[in-house]
């Protein structure tokens, strides 16, 4: 369907691409991966011919269409149904003629043409589409400037997917998405009838939505069949193979070369050196490895022991312009806590962080932070607050104007922010690298307590991984706003629910919240202004579910007994005294406070369950 040969594009004169092939057939779902800055929304404008190619070609087969999202936030008067409908180009172009008053031939064909792509259905499956990406009914028929800027880039999604095209373009389609309308997206996506090109740098979304990968660095292309996490092995295992190719032949070239020295000037050898020079000439040489993989290895170092209880929240209401988000909200968070908050779009997950620092005062109630801690906040609109003008080594001397300059850089090195970056004013740089100067920055101050919005939002996937491993290993606390649940599966250890006006643990895990979401009919729930948004109220879980979540709590229980065992052995093992510091002793003690804290609240929870399943059997 889509061949492109030996494509080569210069980008201020420097190749951007060069000598790229890729194929494209029918029904094919291909992920484009790689760096940021490598070309991936290039080689798209090229092939939906906005720039053209220095060398090279594009060849889309005849009478093949290719639809795409709209990165313009357009301000239309249009209401959203009739916005996204015009996607459909062809249906419009039918509607135009059928409506003319003279049945010539032509009106007969249209006619039967759009009883075959079933146009009379058009204004359902566009309500359908919009409904899927988080709009209620009742905001379908509100003019498209209504919207805010990123309802509007769904708007652009759904309009995309309304076209029925025959190659589909995605760049970045969920960076504007909640995780409930991921979710929907993936399952659209999955019963697409075209081929598609995506690109991506959600892990999850990739193994679930593509059936090939292909990865642009150092200028070209590679192809592998399978999912996103079949890419990575087996491109780990052709790096390892030319690896070791490089060197057997490396070692095998420095055999004939010595041979040669040696004996060139015998005249018993000197037939064989000959034999020996030719055969290095006519040796295709293996080039020697190099793997850009742009893996960092970012460090967020464990701040000082601060409280138990950083934070404690009582009967806090908030809203706007009267309208109330959040009632009588009871929450507290304990050092070493990691909390991912889940909920629709305009639930108030970003509000409420923004409550925590204090950026918006609640209309009732309380909320107490610990006074001697520190807080380390990340979230979008940060990274326009960066001084465009200053260097990042600027602005990390503005934290450390005592640090030596060693030790900036090597710091800033950790985050990607190396060499010529470190001396680059802020406004050249994109928006992955202005979030990793915002990370840095935070990180530097060794902060108690980790409020992350959206903090994966313009980074590459090497950079979600570091930035992954490190939240594993950061001993403080977290609360984390994220659609990507790779990140979410790695860092969270508890779900806060954020729905209905409450804030409340979520009882489960991401699979558990993804079946939630299926009962709550989420999408018709959904509305642009987040004052206004309602969730249907939960449904009553049946003896079957209740029993599955009874066996997982069951297993987490005997896992936490399993734990707090070992520690009251080592408690009371007098070596532990004799070899450990008196701050070790201490953390083991804290550790024993929280497991038995974790067990208590586990058991409650059995019982609740237990009572609730003998309720169940009395119906």
């Amino acid at each position: 369907m889509l061949n492109i040969q030996n494509l080569t594009y210069l980008q201020n004169g420097l190749p951007l691409l060069r000598d790229v092939n890729l194929q494209v057939f029918a029904n094919q779902r291909v992920g484009l991966v790689g760096k940021n800055g490598c070309g991936k929304s290039t080689l798209f404008r090229l092939i939906r011919g906005e720039i053209h190619p220095d060398k090279g070609e594009i060849i889309l087969q005849a009478g093949k269409t290719v639809a795409f999202v709209e990165q313009e936030i357009i301000n239309s008067h249009q209401s959203a149904l009739e916005f996204v409908l015009d996607g459909d180009v062809e249906l419009r172009q039918l509607e135009q003629i059928l409506m003319r008053e003279t049945h010539d031939s032509n009106w007969f064909e249209a006619q039967q043409r759009y009883e075959a792509i079933d146009g009379y259905g058009a204004r359902a499956r566009a309500a359908q589409l919009l409904n899927g990406l988080g709009f209620a009914n009742d905001v379908l028929e509100h003019p498209v400037s209504q919207f805010s800027g990123g309802w509007r880039m769904r708007l652009n999604l759904a309009r995309a997917l309304m076209h029925r095209a025959d190659l589909l373009l995605l760049d970045e389609p969920t960076n504007h998405l909640d995780l409930e309308a991921i979710l929907w997206l993936e399952q659209y996506l999955a019963r697409y009838p075209g081929s598609l090109i995506v690109v991506s740098h959600d892990r999850e979304f990739l193994n679930t939505c593509v059936n090939r990968i292909a990865h642009i660095h150092n200028q070209i292309i590679d192809s592998y069949g399978g999912n996103y996490d079949d890419f990575e092995r087996t491109r780990a295992e052709r790096i390892a193979q030319e690896g070791q190719a490089f060197q057997q032949q490396q070692r095998y070239i420095a055999h004939m070369e010595d041979f040669v020295r040696r004996f060139r000037a015998k005249a018993t050898k000197a037939k064989q050196a000959q034999s020996r020079i030719k055969a290095l000439e006519r040796l295709a040489r293996i080039v020697p490895l190099h793997v850009d993989d742009g893996h960092y290895r970012l460090q967020l170092d464990a701040p000082e022991r601060g409280p138990d209880v950083l934070l404690k929240v009582e009967g806090m209401g908030f809203g706007y312009g009267g309208e109330m988000l959040f009632q009588h909200v009871n929450l507290f968070l304990r050092a070493g806590m990691r909390i991912a908050l889940m909920g629709p779009n305009g639930a108030g997950k970003s509000t409420l962080i923004k409550l925590f620092i204090d950026e918006l005062k609640p209309s009732a109630g309380r909320i107490e932070i610990a006074s001697d801690i520190r807080i380390g906040y990340f979230a979008q609109h940060q990274l326009e607050k960066l001084d465009g003008s200053m260097t990042p080594l600027q602005h990390l001397q503005q934290l450390a104007p005592k640090e030596t300059m060693l030790t900036l850089r090597s710091f800033l090195g950790r985050f990607g922010l190396a060499a010529d970056s470190e001396d680059r004013p802020v406004m050249t740089f994109s928006g992955g690298e202005k979030s990793r100067l915002v990370l840095a920055l935070l990180a530097w101050q060794r902060p108690h307590l980790l409020l992350l919005d959206e903090p994966t939002n313009h980074l590459d996937l090497d950079m979600r991984d570091a930035l992954m491993l490190a939240l594993e290993e950061y001993t403080g606390s977290v609360i984390l706003v994220s659609h990507d649940r790779s990140l979410i599966r790695a860092v969270a250890d508890e779900f806060w629910l954020v729905a209905d006006g409450q804030v409340q643990l979520f009882d489960g895990d991401l699979e558990d919240y993804k079946n939630w979401i299926e009962n709550q009919r989420t999408y018709k729930a959904i509305k642009p202004k987040p004052e206004k948004v309602t969730q249907p109220k939960t449904p009553k879980p049946n003896r079957k579910a209740l029993l599955s979540k009874q066996t997982k709590l069951e297993g987490t229980l005997s896992i936490a007994q399993t734990e707090l065992a070992a520690i009251h052995h080592q408690l009371a093992d007098p070596a532990t005294y004799t070899n450990c510091t008196r701050e070790e002793i201490s953390q083991l003690n804290h550790i024993r406070t929280e497991l038995e804290r974790k067990i208590a609240e586990l058991e409650e929870s059995w019982l609740e369950l237990e009572a609730a399943m003998e309720e169940c059997g009395q119906i």
